[in-house]
């Protein structure tokens, strides 16, 4: 072979690889943004033996598509073995612990989805973290497979877009326009690296129209994602199969508009003496935009059979209770709870990963049917225990430490001391300037903490609940928040509330679970019924002597904490007068009592399918538009096929022919309309290997013979056709029948 010819097979094989390297590598590196210490050297693993099936299969040698079988194989056992930080060889030789990581991936991914918040943290949920790890492999996989062994490099660049999307849905990137500037450009790069064969003309305007479809769907789909949580595209809310999903309770406080699904859905019903909210997680990082989990030091990992022993993060006397919960259609990977469990009886076998936010994570999560009991304490010292509370001693910095916006640098604020909070310049705070001057005119010269976290949680109690709040661009939400529309939900009056009593030194968190203040409690049963729309945040603050108390800033809801203005056992009783004026004199908006006779919404508990327009039809309908466009030429083939069977003889023998040219137009080999049957049936033999001369032999004697073709000669042109289909081979004419040139002309 003369070397140019080798220097363009060389350089037709170098460049395809190019063109999936730098693919790969974008979703590598742009999935690395789900990780709180992205695994870098584990993503570039799976990414990379992802490729080598493609790259053995277009070697040329001989038996390529066995060795690429094999390397798939091997590739498969090195990214499980990375999934789950183990060594393949471990994987191959049976080990225990690393075949029972990989048994969890999916039962424990998938549960956890909706209830992790990203970043990740590995400790939080590993099966999940492997899940995604797997889910890159099989991506890397496919755009490979697409643009190096079937050159189709937009169908690989619309794999890669689409492995981008998922990833931007989940955590928005910092800079959006220079990340998609750059996506672009090395997508288009990419496209023009691997090429259209050279058989291959571009449609350059079909191309364009496909490429903005996938945008416009993705932008739609972002946008979604971004206003509401029970967007299609929200991948927390993705289900499958028949009826209601079970609701989980998503720990992203995104400050879009509420959006509950028609029928309410029952999440659980508690027996108690008192309604108590059910307490999930705490969120005491603060991301520039959000309160997020903050990364913990390593849980407490242990076993149970039944029965679990936990260690409140309360100090003090809290109160003690004992309720029995029962989970209806819902799923949590965490334990829900009022107050702060200290022995929890009836969840069976799970792994148990005790936070030191006083969260408990359980393996396999909580599902519906799961009933078990709770002793827990409940934190309520009163308003005169905690004016009186001790300074802070030692406080960890990150419950004080607040990042300002992408770019800032974080501020660092000093604990709360005996004077008071200590005077920061406003401009420290970045985008959160005002919110700092708002915190400091509320708390005035307030030398107590606890009267600072009193005229907050006051103020903030006298704004207005909306759940389908205004948003603006370009400014943070709760600086819009507290300074413009003063009107949100309880993701905002939580957030704003722990945010301002950091600002002055004052450690605080936001937590979030389920309010009891929905009037579903009842009093000859001692039971409250928990449902989708009780998903609450509220707010919890430190006091030396005392842990960590529960306030709520939301109007309309309570705590069980009588410090807490919003508790309708806040009193100023035993006060020392010169403090007695600081502090609010009466309960600000508690939760109301309502009547037992009016009747409450129903709520599904049954997992059949409720009549509202939540995101499960949105789920179901547009892979059902989508799956209706693909077999639409499908049907309009199958009914020409049938109209082209039907008649007399010579109609019957021509239709067949006309078949057959048409299967040859959507396979890419249209016949020349000037040829005469005899040239056509070589062009075939040519260019396909198909024998057509008993299909166009009858049709060229159907043609000009005036004669009546002879009986059966119908039935023999369409047994023709279908041999010369089956010489095609099922890959071909399945590409083949979705194509719709042959539909066009």
């Amino acid at each position: 072979m003369p070397n140019g010819h080798k220097a363009n097979r060389l350089l037709d094989a170098l460049l395809p690889t190019a063109a999936a390297g730098c693919l790969t590598g974008l979703v590598a590196a742009t999935w690395s943004g789900l990780w709180q210490q992205p695994p870098t050297g584990r993503l570039a693993l799976v990414a990379t033996v992802g490729v080598l099936p493609a790259l053995v299969r277009v070697t040329g040698m001989r038996r390529a598509g066995s060795w690429a079988g094999l390397v798939a194989l091997a590739a498969a056992v090195v990214a499980l073995g990375a999934a789950v930080g183990s060594n393949p060889i471990k994987l191959i030789r049976g080990d225990g612990p690393t075949w029972s990581a990989l048994g969890d991936i999916l039962p424990s991914g998938l549960g956890n989805a909706a209830a992790t918040p990203v970043p990740l943290s590995p400790d939080r949920s590993p099966a999940l973290a492997a899940l995604l790890v797997l889910v890159l492999a099989v991506v890397a996989c496919l755009v490979a497979w697409q643009i190096v062994v079937s050159r189709r490099p937009l169908a690989g660049v619309i794999a890669a877009t689409t492995g981008l999307a998922y990833r931007w849905t989940l955590v928005p990137p910092l800079r959006p326009v220079l990340t998609g500037v750059l996506t672009l450009i090395i997508a288009l790069a990419a496209f023009r690296l691997a090429g259209p064969r050279r058989t291959t003309r571009v449609n350059s305007g079909r191309t364009a129209l496909v490429g903005g479809m996938v945008v416009a769907l993705a932008l739609a789909g972002s946008i979604g994602a971004d206003r509401a949580p029970g967007s299609w595209w929200s991948w927390r809310d993705w289900t499958f199969g028949t009826g209601q999903a079970p609701t989980s309770l998503s720990l992203k406080q995104n400050y879009g508009p509420l959006d509950f699904p028609a029928d309410p859905i029952l999440v659980a019903r508690v027996v108690g003496d008192e309604p108590i909210p059910l307490r999930m997680v705490a969120l005491a990082g603060f991301d520039g935009t959000s309160f997020v989990p903050a990364p913990s030091s390593e849980p407490v990992t242990t076993k149970t059979t039944g029965s679990l022993r936990l260690t409140p993060d309360t100090e003090g006397r809290p109160r003690e209770a004992t309720q029995t919960i029962t989970i209806g259609n819902a799923r949590s990977p965490f334990l829900l709870a009022g107050g702060r469990p200290s022995l929890v009886t009836g969840i069976g076998r799970r792994d148990v990963r005790e936070f030191a936010d006083g969260s408990v994570q359980l393996t396999p999560a909580l599902t519906g049917g799961t009933t078990y009991s709770v002793d827990t304490l409940l934190p309520d010292p009163g308003p005169a225990a905690l004016l009186a509370a001790a300074p802070y001693g030692r406080v960890d910095d990150s419950l004080l430490t607040i990042l300002p916006g992408a770019g800032a640098p974080e501020v660092h604020v000093p604990v709360w001391s005996p004077s008071g909070a200590t005077q920061l310049d406003p401009q420290l705070f970045d985008q959160y300037r005002r919110v700092y001057e708002l915190s400091r005119k509320l708390i005035g010269g307030a030398k107590q903490p606890y009267v600072a976290v009193n005229r907050v949680e006051e103020y903030l109690r006298s704004l207005e609940y909306d759940a389908a709040a205004p948003r603006s661009i370009g400014t943070p939400d709760l600086v819009n928040f507290l300074v413009t529309t003063k009107r949100g939900y309880c993701q905002h009056f939580a957030g704003a509330m722990a945010l301002m009593l950091r600002m002055n030194g004052i450690p605080a968190r936001v937590v979030v679970g389920f309010t009891s203040d929905s009037g579903r409690f009842d009093r000859a049963k001692n039971s409250t019924e928990i449902i989708d729309r009780d998903a609450h945040s509220w707010v919890e603050v430190q006091f030396a002597g005392y842990g960590w108390i529960p306030f709520d800033p939301t109007p309309g809801r309570s705590v069980p904490n009588s410090a807490s203005v919003s508790s309708p056992n806040y009193s100023r009783d035993g006060i020392p007068l010169d403090i007695d004026s600081e502090i609010a004199p009466a309960p600000v908006r508690p939760a109301a009592v309502r009547d037992p006779a009016v009747n409450e919404p129903r709520f599904n508990d049954s997992g059949s399918s409720g009549g509202g327009s939540g995101p499960g039809r949105w789920l179901w309908t547009i892979p059902g538009v989508l799956l209706a466009a693909l077999l639409t030429p499908l049907g309009a083939k199958v009914l020409r096929r049938r109209r082209r069977r039907h008649g007399d003889e010579r109609t019957r023998v021509l239709g067949a022919a006309r078949e057959f040219e048409s299967l040859l137009l959507d396979l890419g080999y249209p016949i020349d309309p000037a040829a005469t049957t005899a040239e056509r049936a070589q062009a075939s033999w040519r260019e396909l290997g198909i024998d057509a001369a008993t299909i166009y032999g009858p049709a060229s004697a159907a043609r000009f013979d005036p004669s009546q073709p002879r009986a059966g000669s119908g039935d023999q042109a369409w047994r023709a056709l279908g041999q010369a289909r089956r010489t095609i081979g099922w890959r071909r004419r399945v590409r083949a029948g979705l194509r719709i040139r042959s539909l066009r002309g």
